[in-house]
């Protein structure tokens, strides 16, 4: 996903250097923190800040927050293209939002050690969502991820331990 954002940046923006214009872009100059983490981290491992390496270094929380309704007027025309197989009768911001938003929040619990299976069909409902929207990224995404993806087999073993 970070990457076909940056893709749609860069032909937003002309550059591959997109970063440097969101100061200068009524609206997103509130952006540039994440840019300025960005460049400090990769400073302090004593390296250059290229296109690609800040294009790494983005966090979930900065493209999930390129999809919030303060931008739908200047970036969803061309954000949007970074979903192109999203069906054309559902391609809305507030359909990438709100999956993106849910993906952070699911993935912020994990990183912060709180628990996850409180409710074993919404971890399977997130799990289900994850696999749809990287489709809408790259159609192939789904099959590829199938056969290393072993989310059934361990929620399957978790079941069993719970004894649900």
């Amino acid at each position: 996903m970070r990457n076909a954002i940056s893709r749609e940046l860069v032909a937003y923006f002309g550059r591959d250097d997109w970063y440097t214009q969101l100061s200068a872009t009524p609206g997103l100059n509130n952006l540039n923190h994440y840019i300025a983490t960005a460049n400090k981290q990769i400073s302090g491992r004593k390296k250059l800040a290229t296109p690609s390496k800040i294009t790494a270094e983005q966090t979930l929380g900065f493209g999930v927050t390129l999809f919030n309704s303060q931008y739908e007027r200047i970036l969803w025309k061309d954000l949007r293209r970074a979903f192109p197989y999203m069906p054309k009768n559902i391609r809305q911001r507030k359909n990438i939002s709100a999956p993106l938003n849910r993906f952070r929040s699911f993935r912020n619990r994990i990183f912060h050690h709180e628990p996850i299976c409180w409710n074993l069909y919404r971890v399977q409902q997130i799990h289900n969502e994850m696999i749809q929207v990287m489709g809408w990224i790259n159609k192939d995404l789904p099959a590829w991820t199938a056969t290393f993806d072993r989310f059934d087999s361990v929620l399957k073993s978790v079941r069993q331990r719970l004894s649900i």
